[in-house]
């Protein structure tokens, strides 16, 4: 049987979204920093089911951007590079975990289209044999059907997965319906998961 390790994007492959990203979109928002922050994840979900790009700047900044589509394309831009950052050891530590234990990677992440197709255009998502988004999926985390689009898709019970995410909501979920769920926090502490689940899986 296949064994599939399924790992989020946001703040486990990639680093977290940072300060400098969140001063930048709060510039050409004319907004405070923490406003713009707030604003940004309350209306993020809907953006994650594929909501566009227009529709959901047009929420964070409380006003129609249909008439300012270079606004629009310039957040997008600077939204995207601030996730594309990439974790220094969480990819190099999985690709290495998985080749060694005859595993596949699978990426799972709630995200909106326009950085759905920056991650599928990146040289390193060509490792992983499956990749999902919320946008393509119209569901998202911490969603229990996520995991169930996701084992059908695969083909693949939910004892022969591994999912990796930093929100407890999500690990939860998944662990519900039976997958091997981990927490992550740290690449340290992402090699013993790793280690952990090959011990009971063998």
């Amino acid at each position: 049987m296949t064994r599939w390790i399924l790992v989020d994007y946001g703040e486990v492959i990639s680093a977290p979204l940072s300060s400098e990203t969140i001063l930048e979109l709060a510039g050409l928002a004319g907004q405070k920093p923490d406003e713009l922050r707030e604003r940004y994840w309350r209306f993020r979900l809907p953006y994650d089911l594929g909501q566009s790009d227009n529709a959901y700047w047009s929420e964070v900044l409380d006003r129609d951007l249909s008439t300012e589509p270079a606004l629009v394309n310039e957040m997008v831009r600077v939204d995207i590079a601030g996730w594309m950052t990439l974790n220094a050891r969480t990819l190099p530590m999985l690709l290495e975990f998985a080749n060694q234990a005859g595993a596949k990677l699978a990426l799972l992440s709630n995200a909106p289209e326009s950085l759905a197709i920056a991650i599928d255009a990146s040289r390193w998502s060509s490792n992983f044999d499956r990749r999902f988004f919320s946008c393509r999926l119209e569901l998202a985390k911490p969603n229990i059907d996520v995991f169930e689009a996701v084992l059908e898709e695969l083909g693949a019970s939910p004892q022969s997965v591994l999912f990796i995410d930093d929100r407890t909501e999500n690990t939860q979920a998944a662990a519900s319906v039976g997958i091997h769920a981990a927490r992550f926090t740290s690449a340290d502490e992402l090699s013993r998961l790793l280690s952990d689940w090959e011990s009971e899986t063998r």
